[in-house]
């Protein structure tokens, strides 16, 4: 299985980022079933991840997720970005 890259990134106060992307090897997506939180997004006065690699969905716990099979994103990219007063998974699609 291929994993879902994070194809942009605009929660850009998160110390992963950089440039519109995310710089961690992967991300955990979804606080509980039905809400698509980007559970690795890390407010800090330090930057964190690698800038050589771009992250990927390293699990979704967001079951109600049209992409979601066995915790798993299917999409090939997905986009993070603010929701309210959120840090979501913005490729989110409810089944």
């Amino acid at each position: 299985m291929k994993m879902a890259k994070v194809k942009r990134c605009e929660a850009g106060e998160c110390s992963y980022n950089a440039d519109n992307l995310c710089h961690t090897p992967a991300i955990t997506v979804g606080d509980d079933a039905v809400h698509p939180m980007c559970d690795t997004f890390c407010m800090s006065s330090i930057k964190g991840g690698n800038g050589k690699i771009v992250a990927g969905i390293g699990a979704c716990k967001v079951s109600e997720c049209m992409f979601n099979e066995a915790l798993e994103c299917q999409s090939s990219e997905v986009r993070i970005g603010h929701q309210g007063n959120e840090v979501d998974c913005l490729t989110f699609k409810m089944r």
